[in-house]
């Protein structure tokens, strides 16, 4: 148990700076934190206090689809929401300090960044101690309609950034905080999440929904 908790909360602050630096070159950011991005443009809010209001409402959201079958546990997904909004605004803190001004470099930087939060993601799934809120609604609403996990998440990440980019146009009369990095990050995470899980030859525990 002891490794596991090292293991996600290493993966918690690697997935926090991994945020940081895919959002710090201004070219977008990761589908699911598209909607927090924005958010923070119009609103007095860091990055990470955006990520854990809005991800709040993803806990809502399971409770209100599974009432009484709620499982407790799933709770848990607060203090981890928190640990990472945490982690989220320290490493926009420490990746502050420079913000290249060439275009190649922005796009090293997003794709370094998709490097940490796939890494990052990674541990969180070997380590099965707790899901992230909108990992969690997802799978809720999988298993209750019975839909393909994958499905609902490409759906599910492409209705956050469809509300950001609506958001943006309300405000700003202008699509800000999606660009071509969100569309990277929506691919390549993904892909390194799934060649880093065969690569160390683990895989989320299946009994993790059953404890």
């Amino acid at each position: 148990m002891l490794k596991r908790l090292s293991l996600f909360l290493l993966g918690l602050v690697l997935a926090g700076l991994g945020v940081a630096l895919s959002t710090r070159p201004e070219l977008g950011t990761s589908p699911i934190t598209s909607l927090p991005y924005v958010t923070t443009f119009v609103l007095p809010w860091t990055l990470g206090m955006a990520t854990v209001v809005i991800n709040i409402f993803f806990i809502a959201g399971q409770m209100l689809l599974l009432k009484r079958r709620y499982p407790w546990r799933e709770l848990l997904q607060l203090p981890t929401l928190l640990v990472f909004g945490f982690f989220i605004d320290l490493g926009m803190f420490l990746t502050g300090f420079y913000i290249p001004e060439n275009y190649l470099l922005r796009l090293a930087e997003v794709i370094m960044g998709c490097c940490f939060l796939a890494a990052g993601i990674s541990c969180q799934l070997s380590a099965n101690i707790s899901l992230m809120p909108g990992d969690g609604f997802i799978r809720v609403l999988a298993q209750e309609y019975k839909w393909p996990f994958g499905v609902v998440k490409i759906c599910f990440d492409s209705s956050i950034v469809l509300s950001a980019i609506i958001f943006s146009l309300i405000f700003f009369q202008n699509i800000t905080g999606v660009r071509e990095g969100t569309l990277i990050a929506a691919v390549l995470v993904g892909f390194l999440i799934k060649q880093l899980q065969n690569a160390v030859g683990c895989r989320p525990r299946k009994t993790a929904d059953k404890s």
